[in-house]
């Protein structure tokens, strides 16, 4: 038996949900997979939980924090079904799950890739529909980055599917709540997996409004940070930051004690004020720098811990009969 792990992360889409999950069973057909869990990860206060789980999805309970932690429980939980491949897609029903499933399975099935991308933008008219400039500029940036800390040709980070071998996900560690697109990238190649992008089809949304990049200055200012500790840049930025202030304090009391003639500084008193800002200035970056490192260590012992994932099982007679019982 061959068995795949659909995550479908999830916040208010109880208008969409259940043609989400329908669609991507129809993905499947005619595959090599012939057992296929869905798990919906949900944030919402609406009915997305009880409309998934009407539809034969497992439910995960999210944790509120966001796209990104969403889909990181949804993957960790994916693998506690022991499924030969993982596929995440959108529950805002943009990504076409039924035609473009296949192709994301491909190549993995080739034994190609360990983790499949997608991209509105390899080829034209892939986005059917107005895409504000805004947001491409975003994407854009965002590519950009990408490509600068992997050495790949990307062309896009907010693919609406991905597909991946479940030792990619069990891997996978992220240090932020709203940057799952991109660090899954940045992971999964700093971890030596093969990633390949392919075309990908991004639909109008027929239900709601998109809550992950409603304000692209909200978003970048989530962003960034996480992306520049990813990088390892907070060490050669503040480290040769403190370098520089603390040469300055130096060469700033060098003049000071030349021009003094002694070591009398009663009438250099804004100087040697200065110099000890410079100093410690200086001391404050080299703290920072060992701060910011000391956090993102803890923040991935603290993953690979890993934590329990609040499951509940598909509406069926057996299943319900069990919860009432507790």
């Amino acid at each position: 038996m061959t068995k795949a792990c659909v995550v479908i992360p999830t916040k208010n889409e109880s208008a969409s949900i259940a043609a989400v999950i329908e669609s991507v069973r129809k993905g499947f057909v005619g595959t090599r997979y012939d057992q296929i869990d869905i798990l919906v990860v949900d944030d919402s206060y609406d009915d997305t939980r009880s409309v998934a789980l009407q539809n034969g999805a497992v439910v995960v309970r999210g944790d509120g924090d966001g796209l990104g932690a969403a889909m990181y429980k949804g993957l960790k939980a994916a693998l506690d079904f022991n499924p030969d491949v993982i596929v995440a897609v959108d529950g805002d029903g943009q990504a076409d799950a039924t035609t473009e499933i296949p192709r994301f399975l491909a190549p993995i099935d080739e034994h190609r890739a360990d983790m499949v991308l997608g991209s509105r933008f390899m080829e034209p008219d892939l986005v059917d529909y107005h895409y504000r400039w805004v947001n491409r500029f975003g994407t854009r940036v965002l590519s950009w980055i990408l490509r600068k800390q992997t050495g790949l040709t990307l062309t896009d980070s907010h693919g609406g599917i991905r597909a991946m071998i479940p030792a990619v996900a069990a891997d996978l560690e992220l240090l932020g709540t709203h940057t799952y697109v991109q660090e899954t990238i940045i992971d999964a190649v700093e971890k030596g997996y093969r990633l390949v992008e392919i075309p990908s089809v991004w639909l109008k949304r027929q239900t709601g409004k998109s809550r992950v990049v409603g304000s692209i200055p909200r978003y970048i200012f989530y962003t960034l940070p996480i992306l520049i500790l990813r990088s390892g840049a907070h060490i050669r930025y503040l480290y040769s930051a403190g370098i520089i202030f603390g040469l300055l304090s130096l060469l700033m009391f060098a003049i000071v004690v030349v021009q003094q003639h002694s070591l009398s500084f009663a009438a250099r008193t804004p100087s040697i004020v200065l110099v000890a800002l410079l100093a410690t200035t200086g001391l404050q970056m080299f703290f920072f720098g060992f701060v910011l490192q000391l956090l993102k260590q803890l923040k991935k012992n603290v993953d690979r811990v890993g934590r329990r994932s609040s499951v509940i099982l598909p509406d069926t007679p057996t299943n319900s009969s069990a919860q009432e019982d507790k």
